[in-house]
Formats: C-alpha cells, sequence, structure tokens
C-alpha cells in the first residue's frame, strides 16, 4: 500500500511541473520580423554615404587648425595634410577611417588642364586633386571614397583646370557573387532561427 501512493505520489509530481507554453504563432512572427528588421538596420547604419569630401568644414580652418590646402604639393606635404583630415573626420565622426598610407598608389598628372574628367577610383579608399599651378584658392581637393566607390568626376571648382590626381591606399575589392551569397547566407540563417524558434 505504501508503494502504491509513493507512485501515486510520483505520477502527481511529474504532473504538477509547469508545462510548456508555446509562444503563439503572431508573437513569433513579430519576433521575426523584429529580428529581420533590427539586422537590416545595423547593415544601415554600417553603410556610409559616399564619397566623403573632407577638405571642408568642420575639418579645416577655422573650426580646426588642419589648413584648407596642404603647403606644397609633394607626396608626403599632401600625404600629411590627408592625414590630418582624416584625424579631425574621425575626432567628429563614427566609424573611424582608416589611416592614410605613406605614399599615394597612383599618381596622374593631367594634360591639358581640363575642367571635367571622370576617372576610375574603384579598390581606392582616398583620393586627392590638384587644380591650377601654385596655390590658386580652392587648389586641393580630397574624398574618402571607401574602396567600392567605381567612377568619379572630377569638376573644376573655379576657372583653374586640373593638373593632377592622387589615389591612396589600394584595397581589394569583394566581387559582386561573394557579397550576394555573404547576403544569402545571413537571410537563410535568420529564417533557420526563426523556425526553430517556431518548434
Amino acid at each position: 500500500m505504501l508503494f502504491l501512493k509513493q507512485v501515486h505520489k510520483k505520477a502527481d509530481d511529474h504532473f504538477e511541473k509547469p508545462m510548456k507554453t508555446r509562444t503563439p504563432a503572431p508573437q513569433r512572427r513579430r519576433t521575426g520580423i523584429g529580428i529581420l528588421l533590427g539586422a537590416l538596420l545595423c547593415t544601415a547604419a554600417a553603410t556610409q554615404a559616399l564619397p566623403i569630401r573632407l577638405d571642408t568644414s568642420p575639418y579645416i580652418v577655422p573650426t580646426t587648425s588642419v589648413p584648407g590646402n596642404p603647403a606644397n604639393q609633394g607626396n608626403g606635404t599632401v600625404q600629411q595634410w590627408l592625414q590630418d583630415l582624416v584625424d579631425e573626420y574621425n575626432a567628429a565622426n563614427n566609424p573611424d577611417l582608416p589611416a592614410v598610407a605613406n605614399s599615394p598608389a597612383v599618381a596622374v598628372t593631367t594634360p591639358g588642364s581640363p575642367t571635367s574628367l571622370t576617372i576610375n577610383v574603384l579598390g581606392y579608399l582616398y583620393l586627392t586633386a590638384h587644380w591650377g599651378q601654385g596655390q590658386t584658392p580652392d587648389h586641393t581637393q580630397a574624398w574618402y571614397l571607401g574602396g567600392t566607390t567605381t567612377s568619379f568626376t572630377l569638376t573644376a571648382p573655379g576657372q583653374n583646370g586640373l593638373s593632377g590626381y592622387r589615389l591612396w591606399n589600394p584595397v581589394r575589392v569583394p566581387d559582386g557573387g561573394g557579397t550576394l551569397a555573404l547576403l544569402g547566407i545571413g537571410l537563410l540563417a535568420l529564417a533557420g532561427y526563426a523556425r526553430h524558434r517556431r518548434l
């Protein structure tokens, strides 16, 4: 008799445990949609609008101590000026831009001093352009390109023609198929997670 009471007590204990409740379907859908929207917003936040003009306010005088133009067109002088602009940008923005390479990967002298020129910039992080000869107003410009910008049109800021440009920091450009594959894998992972939560 005592044995039967113990068996019944164990059986009762088993049934007294709280049962796991399933999340209602509409709430699961809202959670999945929330996860997907969160992932998309994070991706959008990480993406910067490109190109970014660096030789402009608030990264130059009078807001900072960086002059609007380098003292001369020597590679070292332009590199240091560009790095100073990047430092000022990084002090005011997130995420930080990478350090400028010690020398340009490409340096082009443009014949004929064109007032407009479209160039291929794919695979480079920075671009500097020099207009006119000597210290003419707004004679040097600088941009952050991000490495994925394909082409860029240089347009004279005044009457001076383009004397040359430099491309800095070469980077490996991911192919479009690889990017789509990574996006697909991410979406599949989210779908798998959502399905796992339903089970």
